[in-house]
C-alpha cells in the first residue's frame, strides 16, 4: 500500500484533470492509509479535498459529511487556516443543497476568519463567493455589500484595494453622468 501523501497527491492531479471519480477513490485510500500514520493534519487536509470532489460530483450529505469532520480535526489542531478554507468550502456545498442562507453564513465565517488572520485575499474570495451568492437570487443590494466589505476589509494602501474601489464606483459614476 503507497503512503497518504501519494495517494492525496493522485487525488490532487486526478481533480485537476476533471476525473472527479478518481479523485475520489485516490482520497479514500489516502485517508484509508492516513488512519495507519496518524498523522490528523494530513487526515484534515485530505477531508476537505474529497469534501471539494464531492461537491463537485454533487454529493451533497458526503460533501457535508467530510468538511464537518475536517473541520472538527482542523479545530482540535488548532488550525484556524484549514477552518476558514473549510468553512468557504461548506458554503459553496450548502449553497449548491440550495441552503441559501447557511451557505450566505459560511462564506461570512470564513471571510471574517481569513480577514482575522492578515490574509485579505483569501478573505476577498470567500467574499466574492457571496456576493455571487446574493447576485444568484438578485438581490443586489446584499451583493454590492459583500463585494465592498471584502475590499473595506483589505489592508490600506494596497494597489489591489485602490483597483477594485475604482472598478465598483465606476458604474455609479457614470449613472451620475461623471
Amino acid at each position: 500500500m503507497q503512503d497518504a501523501n501519494t495517494y492525496h497527491k493522485l487525488g490532487i492531479s486526478h481533480f485537476r484533470a476533471g476525473h472527479l471519480d478518481d479523485a475520489a477513490q485516490a482520497f479514500d485510500k489516502a485517508l484509508a492509509a492516513v488512519e495507519a500514520e496518524d498523522d490528523r493534519h494530513k487526515e484534515a487536509e485530505i477531508l476537505n479535498d474529497l469534501g471539494v470532489t464531492q461537491r463537485e460530483l454533487g454529493e451533497w450529505d458526503q460533501a457535508e459529511a467530510a468538511l464537518a469532520k475536517a473541520d472538527a480535526l482542523f479545530a482540535a489542531l488548532g488550525d484556524v487556516k484549514g477552518q476558514a478554507q473549510v468553512a468557504g468550502n461548506l458554503g459553496s456545498v450548502l449553497e449548491g443543497c440550495e441552503r441559501y442562507e447557511e451557505g450566505a453564513e459560511a462564506y461570512r465565517h470564513s471571510a471574517r476568519m481569513f480577514e482575522d488572520m492578515g490574509e485579505s485575499d483569501l478573505a476577498m474570495y470567500a467574499w466574492q463567493a457571496l456576493s455571487r451568492l446574493h447576485m444568484k437570487h438578485k438581490q443586489w443590494l446584499p451583493a454590492i455589500a459583500a463585494y465592498e466589505e471584502g475590499i473595506e476589509n483589505m489592508p490600506d494602501g494596497s494597489p489591489k484595494k485602490g483597483l477594485l474601489r475604482r472598478i465598483v464606483r465606476m458604474p455609479g459614476g457614470w449613472l451620475a453622468g461623471r
